[in-house]
């Protein structure tokens, strides 16, 4: 399972810096547990092994919470660019018929007619602060590795926008042969610098998880920066 690649560093190396956002730092250790807090949480509300579960996050250290948490929830993850219209949101979530959106409560406003669960995470923090950080296992979400695990839709410039669904074990097998490739150890730092809802993006963030390296993510600034 792709989060299981995480999970076996968040072990190994608890106190190895995993993220870096601007300011913002996370070890292993902490996103492990707030990740696990989150599926919980999700769990909680009805997800379920197979659901797609939308992810409308800003580039923050959360949006990676949420992309584990829903992956260790049992769902896959449908990830939408905070600069999208509303209108093609609406139409993601409708196609990929998603159980729950995770985003904030200033993006919530401009979803209307959804019929999942609409959770923003700035108005859940107690509530999710309350769960248990402990793992959920494989026999708890009866998760499999040929359950997908993400899909992201295409641009949609020749038609309406098409969601291409990737498996556990495919993504597995790339992060494994990536790995190989590119022999990133945990002191390297590797640069996220794709939209979540762009599937290079998987290649830059599982490459570091996997490796028990830093993902730096690439904040507005840092790309505008000459």
């Amino acid at each position: 399972m792709l989060h299981e690649l995480f999970e076996h560093q968040a072990e190994a190396s608890p106190n190895q810096i995993a993220l870096v956002c601007g300011d913002e730092r996370m070890t292993y250790g902490e996103l492990e547990r707030r990740a696990n807090q989150l599926a919980r949480f999700l769990r909680s509300r009805g997800v379920r092994r197979g659901d797609c579960v939308g992810l409308w996050l800003p580039r923050t250290i959360e949006a990676y919470v949420a992309l584990l948490g829903i992956l260790k929830a049992g769902a896959a993850y449908v990830p939408l660019d905070p600069e999208y219209p509303a209108e093609r949101v609406s139409f993601i979530l409708s196609d990929c018929q998603a159980r729950a959106l995770v985003t904030t409560s200033e993006l919530a406003k401009q979803i209307g007619g959804f019929c999942g669960r609409l959770l923003a995470l700035d108005e859940r923090q107690k509530e999710i602060g309350a769960r248990s950080s402990d793992r959920l296992s494989r026999t708890d979400t009866i998760a499999a590795p040929e359950d997908r695990c993400y899909v992201i839709y295409t641009s949609g410039t020749t038609g309406k926008p098409k969601g291409v669904e990737i498996e556990h074990r495919s993504a597995c097998h790339l992060v494994r042969a990536e790995g190989k490739l590119f022999q990133v150890q945990p002191r390297d730092r590797v640069y996220q610098g794709f939209s979540l809802a762009f599937d290079a993006s998987v290649e830059e963030v599982w490459l570091a998880f996997f490796a028990g390296a830093t993902l730096v993510v690439g904040t507005k600034e840092m790309v505008r920066s000459g």
